[in-house]
């Protein structure tokens, strides 16, 4: 290999296997932790509706899995899609706890000859803490010191991933970027991609060259194999980053083999096809119209230096900082005070959602590079997409698309609608490495229905000496913000949107232009 460092695997292996499984299936994992700290798993992408204590949001939901103890996640599976499951504990996911969930549906909407599984992540020499340590670090010439990952496709390193077509057949490809930081662009020698689905939500076939993916983000695309076996070509699983400068590693082209015959020449086109489909052209199968909003949220991404000498991300200046009681058990134990947000802490950011709203939420990154923003518990329509200087915008066609994982460039906004269903404690961050920076905020969703607290939760919590009552402090009643100990941002800091003097963004739409960018 490369190098040697420590992974994170499960039953002795990693890369960890895939899960398969059914709609209709009762998906069970039961896990015992061997590390020296705590863990839980996230089934990302699925909405846990009437299951909110198992999405696995360490401080959210739960308050994560001791050392030497168990747990047992049960969910029903009430949708079909390519998902995966990562650790939510800290970045454990960073160092390798993370893997595919497929859940196939008995009668897809459209027809192949054959599906694979195809896992694109970003993997560091240096462990997630250390990554951290540099990222969170004041001094800009540390924070922007670049870090250069290599690319695992597959399961396998970069340029080692063969994948078997026969002539004249049809095949689904489930792409996943299941990293931690680096975008990755997909794209296939010689052959058209047919896009069918976008994190787990069916759309209308569109034809496309490529297919990116930021962190967190899955797709599938239909692909019919040549009907010749005289050659081979290259597919690309190419990675780019806009949070730091690395004119040298970004684009980094990684490639691997579709086979047709052993031995047969390659086919190459260089370094792939970079040009896709607006996630704003897409149309879902359900054609659901476009939400009529009930309530309306700004979040506004800005990132700085704060009062404790660390660099960290924040929503409307606030930094997300863990609660010392998990915010569904406060929600669960509040009473009259459930709806009042001051209970679960200023630094939860919390926003409250009565049951059935429509709710409209504006977030508008004010960095210089992007973001790749998840919602637990929903899929959102994107409603509208553009500059926050006014430039241009794009507004979705009506149905509009959905997804539970949106990239919003630097210096841009985007609109997402949910309709407020699905009750539970619900987080809301960045993807990447940013999210434990402070880029996150909690939704609590009609908390007067959330479902029963499991046992084997509330032990997990009480044998690490957390409690299971009261408001973000463990207290009672709506928490005095003069009682939090938080970092606050310098003043003066939060006004710019474009990169440093003498940094130079590398678009990765080669040719592109702005509106061409898949957002």
């Amino acid at each position: 290999g490369l190098f040697t460092r420590t992974a994170i695997g499960v039953n002795g292996q990693w890369p960890i296997p895939g899960i398969e499984a059914t709609l209709g299936d009762t998906l069970v994992i039961h896990v015992t932790n061997k590390l020296n700290e705590p863990t839980s798993l996230h089934s990302h992408g699925l909405f846990q509706n009437g299951t909110t204590f198992y999405d696995g949001a360490t401080m959210v939901t739960e308050c994560g899995i001791p050392p030497n103890a168990s747990f047992t996640y049960r969910i029903p599976l009430q949708q079909t899609g390519t998902y995966w499951v990562h650790s939510h504990y800290r970045e454990q996911s960073t160092d390798g706890l993370r893997t595919s969930l497929i859940i196939h549906d008995p009668h897809e909407p459209y027809s192949y000859d054959g599906e694979m599984v195809l896992t694109m992540e970003d993997w560091f020499r240096d462990s997630a803490d250390k990554l951290l340590k540099q990222l969170m670090n004041p001094d800009p010439h540390i924070r922007f010191h670049p870090f250069v990952p290599y690319g695992i496709i597959g399961g396998e390193c970069a340029g080692k991933k063969v994948i078997y077509f026969n002539p004249g057949r049809t095949y689904r490809l489930r792409l996943l970027n299941i990293g931690s930081t680096f975008e990755f662009h997909f794209s296939i020698a010689g052959h058209t991609l047919r896009l069918i689905e976008l994190d787990g939500v069916m759309v209308k076939e569109r034809m496309t060259h490529g297919v990116t993916l930021g962190v967190g983000q899955r797709a599938s695309v239909l692909v019919t194999a040549l009907n010749t076996t005289q050659s081979n070509y290259e597919f690309h699983a190419d990675m780019y980053t806009d949070i730091v400068q690395m004119p040298r590693y970004n684009p980094l082209n990684y490639t691997g083999l579709v086979q047709y015959s052993a031995g047969a020449r390659v086919k190459s086109d260089g370094c792939g096809k970079w040009l896709c489909v607006n996630d704003l052209d897409l149309e879902p199968l359900d054609a659901e119209p476009m939400l009529e909003p009930d309530t309306f949220i700004t979040l506004d991404a800005y990132s700085g230096v704060f009062s404790d000498q660390t660099f960290r991300h924040s929503f409307n200046n606030i930094t997300y900082m863990r609660p010392q009681v998990p915010t569904a058990l406060t929600a669960v134990t509040a009473g009259d005070h459930a709806y009042d947000p001051l209970i679960y802490g200023r630094q939860t950011n919390a926003y409250v959602l009565r049951h059935m709203d429509v709710v409209q939420v504006t977030i508008a990154n004010h960095d210089y590079y992007s973001h790749p923003f998840h919602l637990h518990g929903h899929v959102f329509q994107v409603v509208e997409v553009g500059s926050l200087r006014g430039r241009s915008s794009k507004l979705a066609q009506d149905p509009p698309v959905k997804r539970d994982t949106v990239v919003i460039r630097g210096g841009r906004y985007a609109i997402l609608r949910f309709r407020a269903d699905n009750p539970g404690v619900w987080l809301s961050h960045c993807h990447m490495l940013h999210r434990e920076m402070g880029l996150a905020m909690t939704f609590i969703e009609a908390p007067e229905l959330l479902p029963r607290v499991p046992d084997m939760l509330r032990e997990n919590c009480i044998a690490q000496g957390i409690s299971t009552t009261g408001n973000a402090l463990g207290g009672f009643g709506p928490v005095n913000s003069e009682d939090e100990e938080y970092p606050t941002p310098y003043a003066d800091q939060f006004e710019a949107k474009d990169p440093p003097s003498g940094w130079k963004i590398i678009s990765y739409a080669i040719n592109a232009k702005d509106e061409d960018f898949d957002e």
